[in-house]
């Protein structure tokens, strides 16, 4: 994987989340043999203090040309004590954005 470059790495807390992500993702990618990473979102941006950084990863899949595959969002959260914060903000997300029953699905 390409370093980041390192104009994004220019706080001490900006290097801390992406050591810490780097070393999640490396995980990710020795599992599902991945062919692209890329970082998105308010990381790469000028924002002083991101609250996460968000990737938009390409996987290999084993199929036909007309791939059947469909895309995945994958948010990966550390489990500490904002974890309650984390998951009350998704629940508030969905509701603006689907509407006031719709809400996550614990399956774990």
């Amino acid at each position: 994987m390409k370093s980041l470059p390192k104009k994004y790495l220019a706080t001490r807390e900006r290097k801390e989340m992406w050591k810490d992500a780097k070393r999640i993702i490396e995980k990710v990618d020795k599992s599902l043999n991945l062919s692209e990473i890329h970082v998105v979102g308010s990381f790469v941006s000028k924002k002083k203090k991101p609250q996460d950084i968000d990737f938009a990863i390409v996987t290999k899949v084993k199929s036909k040309k007309s791939n059947p595959a469909y895309p995945v969002d994958l948010i990966i959260l550390p489990e500490n004590e904002d974890i309650k914060e984390y998951l009350d903000f998704l629940k508030k997300y969905m509701k603006k954005k689907y509407g006031k029953d719709v809400k996550p699905v614990k399956l774990k």
